[in-house]
């Protein structure tokens, strides 16, 4: 652990430019753009699949350039990453799933073709990943631009409780056990739709696993930073109401419901190299329980 002074870094102006967060936004309006503008072409327009490729990589391309200047300024990256509004980001792409076609059966009279179903599919899977791309992109530039102005910084490592891992492990192994029985039961009965416990629990046990592996953690002015290698989150103060730091675990308190503790955080004390340097950095901010 290690304690120090940041120097000062501004959010940037209005005239910084940043072309990599620029790039990922333009990517995810290309991957928003690019299957409702091929759908809507292929239904009126009647064409060959090599002239619909090139249209659309033309309009990827196109969309991805224009978006990207824009949106590739360093204010609003900072500005995105703090709002709560981010995480429509990735939302948005699931429309496909409904509003694409169901709107176009209205307008049509008849359901959507299965090639364009499957490029709604492609286009929802794209956007959806590139949403979290723009999510953790905008949330890194949030963290980092806070953080810069803090003038206390106390920093660590550390994964999450013992106890919190253990029952962890177990509720992924009943989550793992629920989406093999439904992979199971879907080909015994021969019913598709138990597949999707076996594809969405999967991925769920897997998120619910990996906050419980180490994190950085930086205490500050600004708030709390808590990091992986390719993400950072900062929440201010205003967002917890007490800490407590023991041998076994460090925990901060979230202001407001939080069922079981889930919503708090909580850091393994033993993993820390002075715990008490912690407890005493918390204390300027939070009372202690």
């Amino acid at each position: 652990m290690t304690a120090e002074h940041s120097p000062p870094d501004a959010a940037g102006s209005a005239t910084d430019t940043d072309a990599f967060f620029g790039l990922v936004v333009g990517v995810y309006a290309a991957t928003l753009v690019v299957p409702a503008v091929s759908i809507a072409v292929a239904l009126r327009v009647p064409t060959d699949p090599g002239v619909l490729f090139f249209l659309s990589l033309g309009v990827g391309v196109a969309v991805t350039a224009a978006v990207g200047r824009i949106a590739g300024r360093t204010p609003l990256a900072v500005r995105l990453g703090g709002s709560r509004w981010v995480w429509t980001a990735m939302a948005l792409p699931f429309l496909y799933f409904g509003v694409l076609p169901l709107g176009t059966t209205f307008a049509r009279g008849d359901a959507l073709p299965g090639g364009m179903v499957a490029v709604a599919l492609v286009g929802a899977i794209a956007g959806f990943l590139s949403g979290v791309g723009v999510v953790a992109a905008s949330r890194n530039r949030h963290a980092k631009a806070m953080v810069a102005d803090a003038e206390t910084v106390v920093r660590f490592a550390a994964s999450a409780p013992a106890r919190d891992r253990r029952v962890t492990t177990w509720a992924v192994a009943g989550l793992f056990g629920a989406a093999i029985l439904g992979f199971v039961g879907s080909a015994l009965l021969d019913f598709a739709p138990l597949r999707w416990l076996f594809q969405l629990l999967v991925p769920a046990g897997t998120a619910l696993y990996g906050t419980t592996t180490e994190r950085r953690v930086t205490i500050s002015d600004a708030g709390i930073v808590v990091a992986t290698p390719a993400y950072k989150h900062l929440r201010s103060w205003s967002a917890y109401e007490s800490f407590d730091v023991t041998d076994e675990e460090i925990v901060v308190r979230r202001a407001g419901w939080s069922p079981w503790g889930l919503r708090d955080f909580r850091r393994d004390a033993t993993e820390v190299e002075d715990p008490r340097a912690v407890a005493a950095t918390l204390e300027r901010f939070l009372p202690r329980e």
